[in-house]
């Protein structure tokens, strides 16, 4: 389990756990999870989307395929093998996302 925090803004933004990366290793990697919690800091609500890379990009931001997440508010998704399968955006502009990557847990899912 690691714990991240993320500027996202109007662009969609992959989660990244970046700090889990070896020297030269691609963004891409991610750190390995099977869930992953996630408290939105932003100031505003964000849009949710997994496995954005597997859609087009026009599907991959329609708002059918997001979730939206209240400022302020927190969610834990599961379902995963890797954070970067979770991509997010914001409506206006940046602010701040925190995330903890985890296996399998009995945190309660809000």
């Amino acid at each position: 389990c690691r714990s991240f925090n993320i500027q996202v803004s109007t662009a969609m933004t992959r989660l990244s756990g970046r700090d889990a990366l070896a020297p030269g290793a691609a963004a891409a990697q991610g750190q390995e999870c099977s869930e992953v919690f996630i408290s939105n800091k932003t100031g505003q609500a964000v849009t949710l989307f997994d496995r954005a890379d597997a859609w087009g990009d026009a599907e991959a931001i329609a708002p059918s395929r997001g979730f939206l997440l209240a400022d302020n508010d927190t969610i834990t998704l599961r379902g995963l093998t890797n954070v970067n399968q979770v991509s997010a955006k914001t409506a206006a502009s940046s602010g701040t996302l925190y995330y903890r990557t985890q296996f399998f847990s009995s945190n309660p899912i809000r």
